[in-house]
């Protein structure tokens, strides 16, 4: 196979380039795999950890499609793989996620007037289990976001679904004291046009965003008095 593999070096570089390298192929053989092989003939800089969409670290376009490398296979044939969108690219496919996580780590904090005493920590409402569960799932690779067109169209409207996602995850939470359907509104809840294409990206196919979690905000929000501005 001939892939072209972006290299940029913000450092020295005024933008990316394309190089071509020849890789073997192989049956069910990964975009990891093939960037492994590649760095042996020709250093290609990229990150990766687990092997198995648990760290999220190896997110990368393939084929102008985001992905996580370790868990995708290749066709026979030429391809092209560049560092994840929406981000900024510090070295050939490894990006700057540093600001992204951010964020989402502070969406994720839990509010609370006060900490949880033993007695409230030993009474948990498992109304919303299923949700919690599923959501835990997200190893925060961003490659819902980097391929949600309603983002990409205006960051400023919708925050994108790896965002949304941290907020729903409090909402669920029966211990948070916040109001995530406020910051669900105001994240852009209502500018999501519900294409789906973030299940479709989505390496953890446990978490129903579109389907069920979007659904259930939306409904959430009409019922406080935040109901569809759009329509």
């Amino acid at each position: 196979m001939n892939i072209k593999f972006s290299k940029y070096d913000r450092a020295v570089d005024a933008a990316p380039s394309l190089v071509t390298i020849g890789v073997p192929y192989k049956d069910k053989i990964t975009v990891l795999e093939a960037m492994q092989f590649a760095h042996e003939s020709q250093p290609v800089i990229f990150d990766y950890s687990c092997h198995g969409r648990a760290c999220g670290r190896c997110a990368v376009m393939y084929d102008g499609k985001p992905v996580l490398a370790c868990i995708t296979t290749m066709t026979n044939g030429p391809h092209t793989i560049e560092p994840m969108a929406g981000q900024p690219v510090i070295r050939d496919l490894i990006v700057d996620k540093s600001e992204a996580h951010a964020d989402l780590t502070q969406r994720y904090r839990r509010i609370r007037a006060q900490p949880l005493t033993d007695a409230q920590a030993n009474k948990m409402d498992l109304t919303n289990n299923a949700q919690i569960n599923a959501i835990e799932w997200c190893c925060r690779c961003l490659v819902c976001t980097a391929g949600c067109p309603a983002h990409k169209a205006d960051p400023s409207s919708f925050v994108g679904p790896a965002a949304l996602l941290a907020i729903a995850y409090r909402h669920y939470d029966p211990y948070d004291e916040g109001n995530r359907i406020v910051d669900a509104v105001q994240a852009g809840l209502w500018n999501c046009i519900m294409c789906g294409q973030c299940d479709n990206l989505c390496p953890q196919k446990e978490i129903k965003r579109v389907t069920q979690i979007w659904k259930e905000l939306r409904s959430a929000a009409t019922a406080a008095g935040y109901p569809n501005p759009n329509v």
